[in-house]
């Protein structure tokens, strides 16, 4: 059976398995939102195809490298070997662009399914007489970035079982190994980030009062950063992990940019920033006064609304986010911890809006599902 037949074959088995699992979340949420959600993302996933085929994208570079590379022995490592690793042995299988487009697509909605079980719908917070649940759901950047071949759509789903699973312990440890060992091998700087939330969490818990289990956690925690630390100091490129070579490191990303800028003309120079704006460059940028495209004036329509989303939420809760963040359980302190540390690491390596679009998909959904869960100051949870 030639290539393109398998494809085919291949597509149609994840469009039905899609169907089948949306099934099976529409019954459980008791919403038929869930299959408008599946074929948005089956239209974003072949938008995303077509745009590859057309402009410089990372998937091109994977496939390509995946082709040359298939009958040749490929090292398993992290981060970008890990996804050429597991791409080639796709091709092997039969998989052709098209089809390893949708497949990674289909990991993008298993993470849509697990952020849809943790939220409540609809929510209580509204924008122009609309749930943000529904909001969040259907923005089209949300879809676009975790619809390709790559990282991102792998980790967003590993990041969505992982905090799922978690607030499930014991009895989904082993969802919880593997999800953690996934997103390790995708980005291994981002599973640091995942265990170091975890023991502060546990750390200055409030009450202070440590159970079997939480000892066990933080144990555990400490043994799996000892093991991470070559491989932070890889990803930094730095020989020590002291805090002058880690700032220099920092400061080599943000002056990067300056010679490398991309053909949208996303470059942003925030060598100059303070945290506080770089902050909110990762996460509510371009705005329309950054805008340059077409594609970036609609991120900006986009990044609008997630920013009146965010300034409603903190007008509910009187900008008060101390005082909020003490009235979550200890998942949901877990969770703002991550998106708190992740969000200032990542802003201060960023130097490219492009790349603060997609890779702020691994915190927004975390933050947005702390927002929809959380809507009053009471915090009911769903």
């Amino acid at each position: 059976m030639n290539t393109d037949t398998l494809s085919i074959i291949y597509i149609i088995i994840i469009i039905i398995a899609g169907f089948i699992i949306s099934s099976k979340v529409a019954k459980e949420k008791k919403t038929n939102l869930i299959y408008f959600v599946f074929l948005e993302h089956l239209f974003f996933t072949y938008v995303y195809y077509l745009y590859a085929n057309t402009h410089s994208a990372d998937a091109n570079m994977y496939y390509n490298a995946s082709v040359y590379n298939q009958d040749s022995p490929i090292d398993f490592g992290t981060g970008t070997d890990f996804i050429l690793y597991l791409s080639t042995q796709l091709i092997k299988l039969g998989f052709n662009k098209l089809a390893l487009f949708y497949l990674f697509g289909f990991f993008g909605y298993i993470g849509f399914i697990f952020f849809i079980k943790m939220i409540k719908i609809p929510s209580t917070l509204k924008l122009f007489g609309i749930s943000i649940s529904s909001i969040f759901l259907f923005l089209p950047e949300f879809h676009f970035w975790t619809a390709a071949l790559g990282k991102d759509s792998l980790i967003f789903m590993a990041l969505m079982l992982f905090f799922w699973s978690y607030q499930r312990l014991p009895q989904k440890i082993i969802i919880n190994l593997l999800s953690f060992l996934l997103i390790f091998l995708i980005r291994p700087h981002i599973g640091f980030i995942l265990i170091l939330s975890i023991a502060i969490s546990i750390l200055f818990k409030n009450p202070v009062k440590y159970r079997i289990g939480d000892l066990a956690l933080i144990s555990l925690s400490l043994i799996i950063l000892i093991i991470s630390f070559p491989y932070l100091k890889s990803f930094l490129k730095v020989d020590e992990l002291g805090i002058d070579e880690i700032n220099n490191r920092f400061t080599s990303f943000t002056t990067y940019g300056s010679s490398h800028t991309d053909e949208l003309s996303s470059y942003v120079d925030v060598s100059s920033y303070s945290l506080p704006m770089k902050m909110f460059a990762y996460f509510f940028r371009p705005l329309f006064f950054d805008a340059h495209s077409i594609l970036q004036l609609l991120a900006s329509i986009e990044n609008f609304i997630l920013l009146l989303i965010t300034l409603k939420w903190l007008r509910i809760i009187n900008f008060n986010i101390v005082k909020w963040y003490r009235r979550l359980n200890k998942y949901d302190k877990t969770k703002f911890i991550f998106v708190l540390i992740g969000w200032i690491i990542l802003s201060m390596g960023m130097y490219n809006l492009g790349l603060a679009s997609r890779q702020k998909y691994m915190l927004l959904p975390i933050f947005f599902i702390l927002i929809i869960n959380y809507t009053s100051p009471r915090h009911k949870n769903c």
